[in-house]
């Protein structure tokens, strides 16, 4: 009796700890602040999950000489938060910082992925400028849809956009995509 007390706790801990985890994403994203930004799709195919469209940002990649940083020192997979402000109907990067703001302002939450010392994107195909880069993740780079639609959506080559919701500790939700301003219905 004794140990099946045990496993139904571990079972309902484990459940308990599920519903924990998406109860913060559908929190971010009913109550977050929403942003609207704008983005470039690839589109891979997983063969567990099935269609997906990955998405850039124009706050993935920043050039450190335009935009300011707390100190220029990264690691990757560090936290770092971007605060953000809106320019025009996007958001973008107004500063970079090692820890979350606290003065109020709309920060995202970000890793990073890789970073770039300017002698290192000279080495790039193509590429002739001495920049400092800063690749980041937000962990919003992802949109399921259904199957047979990602290279429908790739293949739009018109104004592909996101809205993200963003809360007030930086963490971030996709919540809808548009294209050309209208939201992509799935059926």
């Amino acid at each position: 009796m004794r140990h099946r007390k045990k496993f139904v706790f571990a079972v309902a801990l484990q459940i308990a700890i599920l519903l924990v985890m998406m109860g913060m994403k559908w929190s971010t994203a009913a109550f977050g602040t929403k942003i609207l930004l704008e983005t470039a799709p690839v589109d891979p195919w997983d063969m567990f999950r099935g269609d997906y469209v990955i998405l850039s940002y124009e706050i993935s990649e920043l050039d450190l000489s335009q935009v300011p940083v707390d100190k220029n020192d990264f690691h990757q997979n560090e936290t770092v938060y971007v605060q953000l402000k809106k320019q025009g109907k996007y958001w973008t990067a107004a500063s970079i910082s090692h820890r979350r703001p606290d003065d109020g302002s709309l920060a995202i939450k970000g890793k990073v992925r890789l970073y770039m010392e300017p002698q290192d994107t000279r080495k790039l195909e193509g590429s002739r400028e001495n920049k400092e880069l800063l690749i980041l993740d937000y962990g919003i780079e992802s949109f399921f849809v259904p199957q047979h639609q990602g290279k429908e959506i790739e293949q739009e080559r018109r104004s592909l956009e996101v809205e993200a919701s963003v809360d007030r500790w930086g963490n971030s939700a996709l919540v809808r995509l548009l294209i050309d301003g209208q939201e992509v219905e799935f059926q």
